[in-house]
């Protein structure tokens, strides 16, 4: 078995845990502990750092054009979706940060889950 998935398995893991994390933390924030904002901003950093690992990780699945380029392109698009997460979130601007949030988290989640499924070499 290559090696080539296991950067992005071990990297999108992190990342749908701390993305998780991040709805506990604002959860937690919404019932009235009110310093876990503090968490919920600084998770949000390594959050992003992770994301953006995980596009990284997804090179070697695809390079050179052996595995599919989608993965790639969707550790992108989840670390700008992150990075917007975060500008809305100190603009307060819950309304769409709370269901993006949401988004974020299903994309995480079907990212790592597919990561776990590949096989490197099958259809």
């Amino acid at each position: 078995m290559s090696w080539t998935p296991w950067p992005l398995r071990i990297t999108s893991t992190a990342a749908a845990l701390l993305l998780f994390d991040q709805a506990v933390f604002a959860g937690q924030f919404l019932a009235g502990t009110f310093p876990v904002l503090h968490t919920h901003r600084v998770n949000a950093t390594y959050a992003g750092i992770t994301v953006l690992a995980t596009a990284v990780a997804a090179v070697p699945v695809r390079w050179p054009g052996r595995g599919p380029i989608w993965p790639l392109a969707a550790g992108l698009a989840l670390f700008g979706l992150v990075a917007a997460q975060i500008a809305l979130g100190f603009a307060r601007v819950l309304a769409v940060h709370i269901p993006l949030g949401v988004t974020i988290i299903l994309g995480a989640l079907l990212l790592t889950g597919w990561s776990w499924r590949y096989r490197p070499g099958r259809p």
